[in-house]
């Protein structure tokens, strides 16, 4: 007789786990799509947005790997879970913590309520079930408590969200509750055997988590690839640097699934250390959906290098063909700047009918200039000023154009109507950013990885320590590279086609020492 229950245990997860898996990467899907990350603000919402969506699952995950069973009552529950995914993906567009919506933010609080009752009272459910054994009430009633009193929380959240308060920090309290309740569920299962995590397939649960952001990184990187096609004619699409972009971005994100899966451990490897494992997915979780975004997003990048540079080199061949020619005049020159702007327009179509409309006004303003170098009174120095700033906001706002074409959106407090040359300037600020988050995500992937790795050894050799510091310093010097970005060195960097590259050799340094193990001898 058993002193405590035998609760079934699966080596796999079950189909109802991989069902409900499905539902978190819909939800990432969407909400990456939707959300554009061109700014610190909206950085900071994905990655928000990413911490309540990854706890919810994770939560969920904690008590399938333990209790799941197949029962009309645990049915009915996972359809809520379900329910409570879809909630999310519902709300997910319009959060923004810096521009808070009051209807959006409420609705989360009930969806998030919502979900933790639900787990609730599946935890109560096993409470029953276990109800003539005494030593697994206590736990069982403290995990229903847990999330009856963080469902409470996030109920209790909705009265903080008021209409006309954009800027409010009542949704900080969610995740200080998402914290705070896996803390309490880690720790209830530390003090209790019969809720332990041994024997579960947790650690398969979190690689098979990573799986999914990886393929989700495939399809943004897919989707770049896409917009490329679309927006490129001939055989310009293909030249060797985006090609070499592309090949390194498929680089990155295989070699990424190699070293986890390389470095992934089949067996188990001690309750508590195997419950610090888990956490640790979420912010390495966090740092490679990130990464993931920030190939797709140099994939474009790189492409928009290449006909920005085309474009400078078409305007300044008819520049200096106007100039040459002896035959031309003052006049000639918007009629010059004119049919390059048709030429431009012929190969990449302004996706906004107000682009060719501005190009026509900077083309007046420059005939209008020169048109009054012949009165007297006027200062030429002054003309030329005005038709320089004339010709600067004209090649201005066919970039812009060229950054719309490729479906980089800057935001709408940056938009400058009258000024395109500032809107310019945040159009590349949007890929300063990239630089930034995107090394500083794929350094700390790397760096948590190898955590994830060192966690999942009992016993480490001389050469498992010496590996292990080396890959520590790799994923510092990615992290360090970022700083770099407003130097002209990191400037160069930017601009150049070696920005995935960089990432793809570290990786590949990285592969071949771990896996070299002649060379490193205890």
């Amino acid at each position: 007789m058993h002193e405590t229950p035998q609760f079934e245990r699966h080596d796999e997860a079950t189909n109802i786990e991989l069902f409900y898996d499905l539902f978190f990467v819909a939800n990432l899907t969407t909400f990456t799509s939707l959300h554009e990350i061109n700014e610190a603000d909206s950085l900071k919402s994905y990655a928000g947005f990413f911490c309540i969506l990854w706890f919810a699952w994770f939560q969920v995950s904690l008590f399938d790997v333990r209790f799941v069973a197949d029962s009309i009552l645990e049915r009915i529950a996972k359809a809520s879970q379900f329910a409570t995914m879809v909630g999310l993906a519902v709300v997910g567009p319009k959060f923004d913590p810096a521009k808070q919506d009051a209807n959006t933010f409420k609705t989360m609080a009930l969806i998030l309520m919502f979900g933790r009752l639900v787990l609730a009272l599946q935890y109560l459910v096993v409470l029953f079930h276990v109800r003539n054994w005494k030593r697994s009430k206590t736990p069982m009633a403290m995990l229903s408590l847990v999330y009856v009193f963080a469902g409470l929380v996030y109920g209790l959240t909705w009265f903080g969200f008021k209409k006309g308060v954009d800027h409010g920090h009542t949704y900080v309290v969610w995740y200080v509750i998402a914290i705070a309740e896996t803390v309490l569920n880690i720790a209830v299962t530390s003090r209790w055997k019969v809720v332990t995590f041994k024997g579960t397939h947790l650690v398969q649960r979190m690689s098979l988590l990573t799986l999914i952001i990886l393929g989700e990184g495939i399809i943004v990187v897919c989707k770049s690839i896409s917009k490329i096609v679309k927006n490129q004619k001939g055989s310009f699409a293909w030249t060797p640097a985006t090609v070499g972009t592309i090949t390194s971005a498929v680089v990155v994100i295989y070699f990424l699934y190699m070293l986890y899966f390389d470095w992934y451990s089949h067996h188990h490897f001690g309750s508590i250390r195997q419950q610090f494992w888990a956490i640790i997915h979420f912010p390495f979780h966090l740092a490679l959906v990130l990464s993931m975004e920030g190939i797709a997003q140099f994939i474009i990048w790189r492409k928009l290098i290449e006909v920005i540079q085309y474009v400078d080199k078409v305007y300044s061949n008819a520049y200096l063909n106007w100039l040459n020619d002896q035959t031309t005049s003052l006049s000639d020159l918007p009629i010059t700047l004119n049919a390059t702007a048709s030429q431009i327009f012929a190969s990449y179509p302004p996706i906004y009918a107000y682009v060719e409309q501005d190009v026509q006004t900077y083309l007046l303003d420059i005939t209008s200039a020169f048109n009054t170098l012949n009165d007297p009174s006027t200062n030429p120095d002054v003309i030329i000023s005005e038709v320089q700033t004339a010709v600067d906001n004209l090649f201005a706002t066919i970039q812009n154009s060229l950054f719309d074409t490729y479906g980089v959106v800057i935001p709408d407090k940056k938009y400058s109507v009258t000024n395109p040359t500032e809107t310019l300037n945040h159009n590349f600020e949007v890929f300063e950013l990239v630089f930034i988050y995107f090394f500083v995500t794929a350094g700390f992937t790397l760096l948590l990885m190898n955590t994830l790795n060192f966690l999942s050894k009992r016993k480490k050799s001389k050469s498992d320590w010496a590996r292990s510091i080396f890959n520590y310093i790799i994923g510092v010097v990615l992290c360090v590279i970022a700083g770099a970005v407003k130097t002209n060195k990191g400037i160069d960097l930017l601009t150049s086609s070696w920005v995935i590259p960089t990432v793809a050799i570290a990786l590949t340094v990285v592969l071949i020492v771990n896996h070299t193990h002649r060379f490193w001898k205890d």
